[in-house]
């Protein structure tokens, strides 16, 4: 049997984007709880988290933070990023990314390590994609990088409890999508994207949240 996820067209208002995304968001969980990878990032988020989900608080509303106490996930060895960061230059994120875009032939990627901040840059004919994960140690370091990314990023729009899988965030109209769970901060920036990318000519804006929502769906299982 076959999943397809529900795709955006760029002829398509705001308002019916945000519907096709929520529709998008529980196709995405579903081909996550079937793929093997999203399958061994539910491991690593569980044993991060231990018992976190039975004692943990409630999601918080569409941008607000982290709530004090919340049990943050292990970082990586010394000197390395967790395993659940580097999922975002996995060979399952990456099909997803040759999925979309369709390129001639699959993406390179790079990345970088610095300042528990793993960059993972997929270089495409159409220009380049850049994923973020941000390890912070508690709350409220994360909560503060949380907030200068979106000081930096100008005009945002909160995302709904939904549509960040219940999970803050927010997003530019520049093409850039910004999610916090658990003490890593994700950010998915396609304005180094052509206008139009891939065949069904997504905006900057819905690529990234595309993106987005692939990586979080396979962070939740």
């Amino acid at each position: 049997m076959t999943i397809r996820r529900h795709t955006i067209t760029p002829a398509a208002s705001r308002s019916r984007r945000r519907g096709s995304r929520l529709r998008m968001l529980a196709s995405a969980a579903a081909l996550a709880a079937l793929a093997g990878g999203c399958a061994s990032a539910t491991a690593v988020t569980a044993a991060t988290t231990g018992a976190a989900a039975s004692t943990s608080a409630p999601p918080p509303s569409p941008g607000t933070s982290v709530p004090p106490g919340t049990r943050m996930p292990n970082p990586g060895q010394a000197g390395t990023p967790s395993t659940t960061a580097r999922m975002v230059c996995s060979p399952e994120i990456r099909n997803d990314v040759t999925r979309i875009l369709a390129p001639p032939k699959a993406p390179t990627t790079t990345s970088t390590w610095t300042d528990h901040l793993y960059t993972c840059t997929y270089h495409l004919p159409t220009g380049h994609l850049v994923l973020t994960v941000k390890e912070s140690p508690d709350a409220a370091s994360a909560n503060a990088y949380f907030a200068s990314l979106r000081s930096h990023l100008g005009p945002t729009t909160p995302l709904t409890v939904a549509q960040a899988l219940g999970n803050p965030g927010y997003e530019s109209a520049g093409g850039t999508v910004v999610v916090l769970k658990d003490g890593m901060t994700l950010r998915v920036d396609a304005t180094g994207m052509t206008a139009a990318s891939g065949p069904h000519h997504l905006s900057r804006a819905d690529l990234a949240y595309e993106i987005a929502s692939d990586i979080l769906g396979c962070w939740n299982g």
